[in-house]
């Protein structure tokens, strides 16, 4: 699993960017969130990421 940050998130639309510690932004989308976490930005998250249509997505996202 990698571990980042939460870059931005807009709660609204459901989706937003991880910051990885490698560097890399991750897509993230409220239906990779595992149940009952709450996601704000600055938030420290640790996920599994996967090569999508436009890039680097992040998956099973759980907050540390």
């Amino acid at each position: 699993m990698i571990q980042g940050t939460i870059k931005n998130w807009d709660p609204l639309k459901g989706w937003g960017f991880i910051e990885g510690e490698n560097g890399e932004d991750y897509f993230l989308h409220i239906s990779k969130v595992r149940k009952g976490q709450k996601i704000r930005i600055n938030c420290r998250v640790k996920f599994d990421y996967i090569e999508g249509q436009m890039g680097p997505e992040a998956e099973n996202v759980t907050l540390f």
